[in-house]
């Protein structure tokens, strides 16, 4: 491919991304299937107008550096403040809760696909993430309650590095060909606490060197600054052992809540530096779900088709309600009502990360490795028609919107004493 053929094909995928958008916007459907539909269209099983395969150098660049710069954007958004009383909640829903989703629904996609049990839970562990870069926009236009719309928002933030590090530990051992659980879930723990101790440190270097303090020696070139510490604590992490995925968010994390180390920004400095990384950030996502459809692997679709909406189905009626319910109500300081739960129970969409996973998986020559982009293809399909487009008539219908104060909501139990709930919290 030469030089005139990339910069033909990225145009085309922008371009064709910007009109995607243009159409979801003027249909009211989410983004995310108009993309990875343009994708399927332009790609070489229709018009071939663009040939991205997952395993070239583009792809994988795409799908590596690209993906944390989504997931820098996504913890950037976040308050701790707000986050810091449904912290426990949100803690068992990002790590033990995407376990446990992986473990559910990757053990029936062992018996329904027919493949070994590692196998099953690779697919699972791909599936467990849910997606920030579908949710954020989507909770602008529903008006959802703080508390609701900033805990799925971070739990969609937080597990996508956690679904990262555990798929990618669960590849290692589909390829070595173990049948041992314990090697991918001691490499999970070590990946994550790596992961998160460099991530930590990367996050507070970069605030300092951006600050209006004296240390801030970069603070005029602070988008300059991000593309140099996303790129490089990806590059550190990962071939420290680590997730250079959750790196990235932690690193975002903490930039995004400078304050709280007692550092600050000028506001021009951050302004700039916010709309670089939001400009990125959707610029990832359309190239992420135009790359995944240009490469829907069709005939492994119309094979799989069954097997994998029952792994589907299984994901979202199953296990994505037992695990909210538990993670949930053993946070008695969260408050959570009846209400609240079962609307988060059914918030899984799944979207730009499971898409990078299986690319990545599939970059990796992992075998079996079109059942994941398969699942991970059908559960983006089906999760994005099914549940984002139910969104608001159940939010409505649960009382959770701002300002909506019809009907007190039904508390699974009493509130803990010291805490206070606030109406349209």
């Amino acid at each position: 491919m030469t030089t005139k053929d990339v910069i033909l094909t990225i145009t085309l995928m922008l371009a064709a991304g910007l009109g995607a958008e243009l159409i979801a916007e003027l249909l009211r459907l989410p983004p995310m299937l108009l993309l990875l539909a343009t994708g399927a269209l332009l790609g070489p099983s229709v018009a071939g107008a663009i040939d991205v395969p997952l395993d070239s150098m583009g792809a994988e660049l795409i799908l590596t550096l690209g993906v944390s710069f989504i997931l820098f954007h996504g913890g950037l958004q976040l308050s701790l403040t707000i986050l810091s009383r449904v912290a426990i909640g949100l803690l068992l829903l990002v790590i033990p809760g995407v376990v446990a989703t992986a473990l559910l629904t990757g053990s029936i996609a062992a018996v329904v696909f027919g493949v070994p049990l590692t196998t099953g839970l690779l697919i699972g562990a791909a599936l467990s993430p849910t997606d920030p870069a579908i949710l954020i926009p989507l909770f602008e236009r529903v008006r959802l309650r703080p508390k609701i719309s900033q805990t799925v928002i971070a739990e969609s933030a937080l597990n996508d590095p956690t679904g990262a590090v555990l798929a990618l530990a669960f590849a290692g051992v589909v390829i070595s060909g173990s049948a041992s659980l314990t090697a991918p879930m001691t490499d999970f723990l070590v990946d994550l606490a790596l992961s998160t101790v460099l991530g930590i440190v990367f996050g507070i270097v970069l605030s300092a060197v951006v600050s209006s303090r004296r240390t801030g020696i970069w603070r005029e070139s602070a988008a300059i600054v991000v593309i140099a510490v996303v790129a490089g604590s990806f590059f550190s992490i990962d071939s420290a052992g680590g997730s250079g995925y959750l790196g990235a968010f932690l690193a975002g994390l903490i930039l995004g809540n400078m304050p709280l180390l007692g550092l600050g920004m000028h506001s021009h400095h951050e302004d700039e530096m916010r709309a670089f990384v939001s400009t990125v950030s959707h610029s990832m996502v359309m190239l992420v779900f135009i790359t995944l459809g240009a490469n829907l692997p069709w005939r492994s679709i119309a094979d799989h088709f069954w097997p994998a909406l029952a792994v589907l189905a299984t994901l979202i009626f199953v296990a994505r309600p037992i695990v909210v319910l538990i993670c949930l109500l053993l946070d008695r300081r969260g408050s959570w009502s009846w209400e609240e739960i079962a609307f988060l129970a059914w918030t899984r969409e799944t979207g730009v990360v499971p898409a990078a996973l299986a690319g990545i998986i599939v970059s990796m020559h992992v075998p079996n490795a079109d059942l994941v982009v398969t699942s991970v293809a059908l559960a983006i399909i089906v999760t994005l028609g099914l549940q984002s487009t139910t969104k608001r008539w159940l939010a409505r219908r649960l009382n959770l919107l701002e300002g909506d104060v019809t009907t007190p909501p039904t508390k699974p139990f009493a509130t803990p004493a010291g805490v206070t709930s606030t109406p349209g919290s």
